[in-house]
């Protein structure tokens, strides 16, 4: 199993020293870069670059979805292949007089356990 790369969970242009990581925001999905991005939206917008290493939709060269003969769309799952993180789409919240829709994931490091 290969780990994953910091490029594959925090985007192309990332860079890494020996004390520090730097992160383009506009290489994290669903983040439009600005001065007043806040610090959930930000962590939000590094946990869905991440969950999409792990699990979602094949899509094409125009973004769009690829469909098999039944027009089912194609999916990938790569949970497998890593044994201690876990990034799972969980699910839409809508809170109560809000007219926002939260997107919720489960983040997990999975630690060895022994007797």
């Amino acid at each position: 199993m290969t780990l994953l790369t910091l490029r594959q969970v925090f985007g192309a242009n990332v860079v890494e020293t020996s004390t520090t990581i730097t992160i383009f925001k506009s290489d994290l999905l669903g983040l439009t870069p600005a001065t007043s991005n806040t610090a959930d939206s930000i962590f939000a917008a590094i946990i869905n670059t991440a969950h999409e290493v792990f699990e979602g939709n094949l899509t094409d060269e125009n973004a769009l979805n690829v469909i098999d003969e039944n027009s089912i769309t194609i999916t990938y799952d790569n949970h497998l292949y890593y044994s201690n993180t876990w990034v799972l789409f969980w699910g839409y919240l809508l809170p109560s007089n809000s007219h926002r829709l939260n997107t919720v994931f489960i983040f997990s490091e999975i630690e060895p356990y022994e007797d």
